[in-house]
């Protein structure tokens, strides 16, 4: 069973705004999570993956309910009370962890921001698929090595068949990574599905959906 988070592919109403791709923030204090969580993710306390998974662990009425800042908001408070940074009323008297953490200094922000978090690694094994191959994604979409784990395994996907179009080289699962279990990195491909295949009832047949994923999703077709 998929988390509240893992919305894609599923009916919504609401129409959704593509007039601009450019973020934006509908208040000052949106732009000081940003700010906070960014600079604190430089901190070694945790990586990329483990934010993502910060966030989408938080209660589904609290993850409906929130918006997209409040969420990162959440998000955090859980990580530094996680690291010992911070505690409540509930953990007073008890022996917060404590962390040493690095320090990001305003002069190397820029910099920092242009070079990005790499997650391509050397590749160690021979790739499985290749271009133009068909491929089928495991029915089962859950994290193989975390119980209710972070994955980057959509639900929409699981169970379908469709067409290898790109190889990425290897990169950093998330799987693994956002639970300190050591960067595990696997090949990653780009995978075409048939709207029609998605859907049972799709507007526009000639559409395709192109999914980034991880070697360890797919099966070779049989």
């Amino acid at each position: 069973m998929s988390k509240v988070h893992d919305m894609g592919g599923r009916f919504d109403p609401k129409r959704i705004d593509i007039t601009s791709s450019d973020l934006k923030f509908k208040a000052d204090w949106e732009k000081d999570v940003f700010t906070i969580t960014l600079a604190l993710g430089f901190s070694g306390l945790w990586n990329l993956d483990r934010s993502r998974y910060a966030r989408e662990s938080l209660q589904p009425k609290d993850y409906l309910q929130f918006s997209y800042f409040e969420k990162w908001l959440a998000g955090l408070i859980n990580l530094l009370g996680e690291n010992g940074i911070i505690t409540d009323e509930r953990d007073i008297g008890n022996n917060a962890k404590k962390s040493s953490f690095r320090v990001l200094e305003a002069k190397n922000v820029k910099k920092l921001l242009l070079m990005g978090g790499p997650s391509k690694r050397d590749s160690t094994t021979e790739k499985k698929f290749n271009l133009g191959e068909t491929v089928s994604v495991r029915t089962d979409n859950s994290n193989t090595r975390v119980e209710r784990g972070h994955t980057r395994l959509p639900n929409y996907v699981k169970g379908m068949t469709g067409k290898v179009i790109a190889y990425h080289g290897s990169h950093v699962l998330p799987d693994a990574n956002a639970h300190f279990l050591g960067e595990s990195p696997q090949a990653l491909y780009s995978v075409e599905f048939k709207s029609q295949e998605l859907w049972d009832k799709c507007e526009h047949v000639e559409d395709t959906v192109i999914v980034d994923l991880w070697e360890s999703y797919l099966e070779k077709c049989k």
